[in-house]
């Protein structure tokens, strides 16, 4: 069996941060799911604009999340894009040294 490659510190934090962010939005948006489908319904058109699983993977730093999400995530978060990108640079870079 292949061993599992270990998890970046950066993208954990960077997860956390993500989590953090929507939590503090209010308890309408503790879950995911509920996270998903009410900034759905109330910034995107009721449109599929991200997945649970895709969420849970950021969130957990299993996965690195495109520009294009970057963005819509957010503005789900109701944060300036460059900003919430600034933070993500910090952490990265911190986690480096």
């Amino acid at each position: 069996m292949a061993e599992k490659a270990k998890q970046s510190e950066a993208l954990t934090a960077i997860g956390k941060l993500f989590e953090q962010k929507r939590k503090a939005l209010g308890k309408q948006y503790k879950s995911r799911e509920q996270f998903i489908y009410n900034r759905s319904d109330e910034l995107f058109g009721s449109e599929d604009w991200i997945s649970l699983r895709h969420l849970y993977n950021i969130e957990h730093g299993k996965n690195w999340i495109s520009i294009e999400k970057l963005i819509m995530l957010a503005d789900a978060l109701e944060e300036d894009p460059v900003d919430l990108f600034n933070k993500i640079v910090t952490i990265y870079r911190s986690s480096k040294s």
